[in-house]
């Protein structure tokens, strides 16, 4: 006696499904394979080869065999720019219409090659007029006032250099004479210094001698004695100088009289001797 083992109706379900499906498909393969049978093959679809050359035009085998050499997957027109030949055979867009891109096309490939009438590379009248009233305005002078406006600039250039260089030489030809007085008003200011720091120095000392016994320059005492000095030394070199300036002007007053007699003692011995 048989057993037979029950199967899950999941398990069952997905058997008829893919017996279903494979019968299906079948059945398709099985059409066109039928529908391939009856139909005759197209002479594009068979090798070049297989076409009948009798049946096929000159014209209609070139563009066949252009369309199979083709195998750069280029755009028309970017394979005819790679080629050197014109673009589109007619305008795409508004583009194309214009002047500027007639005018490139014709530079670009030529009167034949670009299909465009070389007038339009000469301006209008209207394009001729707003470039002559332009350059009036951007360009008011001729060629020779440029020139000559040009030649006067460089003239003027040049001159200005020329008195640039003769005011440096000037100056260093004073440049000894600038050295040794920068020279001399270091020394007079060192000396100065020195001049002072010694006068100081020399004040402390007699502040020092008056007391008869060291006593610190911060004592109130000592610092009274010593502007008490300072004054007097003060006071001793301006009249110094004041006699200094004195002597001198008494210098002049002599020279002058003296120069004074000279003139009047010049004029009366002509007398005499006429």
């Amino acid at each position: 006696m048989l057993h037979f083992r029950r199967l899950p109706s999941t398990t069952v379900g997905q058997c008829f499904t893919l017996v279903r499906s494979f019968t299906g498909g079948i059945t398709q393969w099985a059409k066109k394979a039928e529908q391939l049978e009856s139909e005759e093959p197209a002479a594009e679809e068979l090798p070049v080869t297989f076409v009948d050359d009798d049946a096929e035009s000159t014209e209609a085998r070139e563009a066949r065999i252009a369309t199979l050499r083709n195998k750069s997957r280029l755009l028309p027109q970017h394979r005819n720019m790679l080629h050197g030949v014109l673009p589109y055979e007619q305008s795409q867009s508004w583009i194309h219409d214009t002047v500027k891109y007639k005018r490139m096309m014709l530079g670009r490939y030529g009167i034949d090659g670009s299909k465009v009438d070389p007038r339009v590379c000469f301006p209008t009248k209207k394009e001729a007029y707003e470039r002559a009233e332009y350059e009036r305005v951007a360009f008011p002078f001729s060629l020779k006032q440029m020139m000559d406006a040009n030649e006067s600039e460089r003239k003027a250039r040049k001159a200005q250099i020329e008195a640039r260089e003769a005011e440096v030489a000037r100056k260093l030809e004073k440049l000894d004479q600038w050295t040794a007085d920068l020279n001399a008003r270091i020394a007079k200011k060192e000396a100065e210094a020195r001049a002072a720091k010694e006068r100081k120095d020399r004040l402390v000392e007699e502040v020092r001698r008056h007391f008869g016994f060291k006593v610190d320059p911060r004592d109130e005492r000592f610092q009274e004695m010593l502007a008490l000095k300072e004054r007097e030394d003060r006071k001793k070199v301006k009249e110094a100088k004041r006699k200094e300036k004195e002597e001198k002007m008494m210098e002049k007053l002599q020279k002058k009289t003296a120069q004074l007699e000279a003139d009047i003692e010049v004029p009366s011995g002509d007398k005499t001797k006429q």
